[in-house]
């Protein structure tokens, strides 16, 4: 391909490379297939006025028409190759908070995002839905990186102008005020993974604890389920009878791989008195859900009979972590409780595949091939589309709805509180004694 000298040239290429997408997106039914082409022929009319942001918001609503979680246009997030404004946003039980701040915006620490460009909260989290595939709280839950970024909501029609967005806050004191916060161009090139703005919620190593920025939570004892967000897994016992782990990514992390590390803790856990268990799934957006089997299955018969094993999951509970939770809670059977948020995808759903790369924009859109049911299972009808290794791992795991809803406000943040733990320990108090 010959390289492109103009905008029009470079769109028309990355379209011409995007009208083979359905070719290999088993997720689209019939319909959605047609309404996607009928999309991309809109798009290839003004080709010529597309810049990058409003190509790739373009290009994310019409993917999206999959209505898969797993069918995206990844890395559409302020400060990843597309601008964004001084701070940083959380999603809490009252709210969408301030997290993080550039040192001279902190006042803003804390403050309520009450609207931006005009519009409320919950009008900006509906409006922006379109552009991201599965069910609506997973687009809510992606919100945060566009509400960051002028330019995307420009892209969007939802900004006046690309350069900056004006917000609506209730500050920590009560106050209301209107800014308007000046975008600066993203620090960070093109991306061909997702970012979950719920990593923002620890200040952990990010890049919003260095010089220049700061956090709300910067002077604040961290609760353990934020203390780690870059180990993908770790475990401690907060009783002698209780095991609590925490994992954040199904996938290896030196200096241990993932199976084996939990295939050495549940040996260390059953040389303890363990009674009951917490899997912390709320950070985990999935990976290879083989590394995970053998302790789903595992985990369970190290109990007694009468020991409770809690799962914790939230929105950013995704892909891989929605199968080991499901099998947690079919080997598990009545001794299982989920605590926390419904989960980030439905219990249906494509996923596997890849990535393809627009030549030009570098727009990384994630495609899915191989179907999911971790509710039924896969059955022998679904042979030609069921992921073939859901022959051998797949369970009914049935409904993953917590049996307890758990999210905590900003006011148990900045007290650092966990409520989904709390309950745990609630719950366990309630049981008596070990006997």
């Amino acid at each position: 391909m010959q390289a492109a000298v103009s905008q029009l040239e470079g769109n028309r290429q990355d379209l011409a490379h995007l009208r083979h997408f359905p070719d290999f997106e088993r997720s689209f039914t019939p319909e959605a297939k047609a309404a996607f082409a009928v999309a991309l022929s809109a798009m290839e009319q003004r080709a010529g006025d597309l810049d990058r942001a409003g190509l790739a918001m373009a290009t994310a609503k019409a993917v999206a028409l999959a209505d898969n979680g797993h069918t995206n246009v990844v890395g559409l997030v302020g400060d990843r190759s597309f601008n964004a404004v001084p701070i940083r946003l959380g999603w809490f039980a009252d709210g969408l908070f301030v997290v993080a701040a550039a040192e001279d915006q902190s006042d803003l620490l804390g403050g309520q995002i009450l609207g931006a460009n005009g519009k409320a909260t919950d009008a900006l989290v509906e409006a922006l839905q379109p552009y991201v595939g599965g069910p609506a709280n997973l687009a809510k839950e992606f919100a945060p990186n566009f509400l960051i970024s002028p330019e995307l909501l420009h892209a969007a029609g939802l900004a006046e102008t690309a350069g900056s967005s004006t917000y609506d806050i209730r500050l920590a004191d009560g106050s209301v005020i209107l800014i308007e916060l000046a975008a600066k161009p993203g620090t960070q090139g093109p991306q061909n993974t997702n970012f979950w703005p719920a990593r923002d919620l620890s200040p952990i190593a990010q890049n919003t604890s260095t010089p220049g920025w700061r956090h709300v939570l910067d002077r604040i004892a961290l609760p353990a389920y934020l203390s780690r967000p870059d180990s993908n897994y770790w475990h401690s016992y907060p009783l002698p009878d209780l095991l609590y782990v925490q994992i954040n990514r199904v996938r290896d992390q030196a200096p241990l791989d993932l199976s084996q590390y939990l295939s050495d803790m549940l040996d260390e856990s059953a040389e303890k008195p363990i009674r009951n268990a917490i899997v912390d799934l709320r950070f985990n957006n999935g990976g290879n859900y083989v590394l995970s089997a053998d302790f789903a299955r595992r985990l369970p018969k190290l109990l007694p009979p009468t020991g409770r094993l809690f799962i914790l999951t939230s929105g950013n509970t995704f892909s891989a972590a929605i199968s080991t939770a499901a099998w947690l809670k079919y080997f598990g059977g009545a001794r299982v409780t989920i605590i926390g948020e419904t989960v980030g995808d439905r219990m249906q759903f494509w996923g596997e595949g890849g990535l393809t790369v627009l030549p030009n924009s570098k727009l990384a859109i994630r495609y899915s091939t191989g179907f999911h049911d971790w509710e039924h299972g896969c059955s022998l009808s679904q042979l030609r589309t069921c992921f073939l290794l859901n022959y051998i791992y797949d369970v009914p795991g049935g409904s993953l709805e917590p049996a307890v809803t758990a999210k905590p406000t900003f006011a148990d943040y900045v007290a650092g509180k966990d409520r989904a733990m709390s309950v745990v320990m609630d719950l366990l108090a309630t049981d008596g004694p070990s006997g």
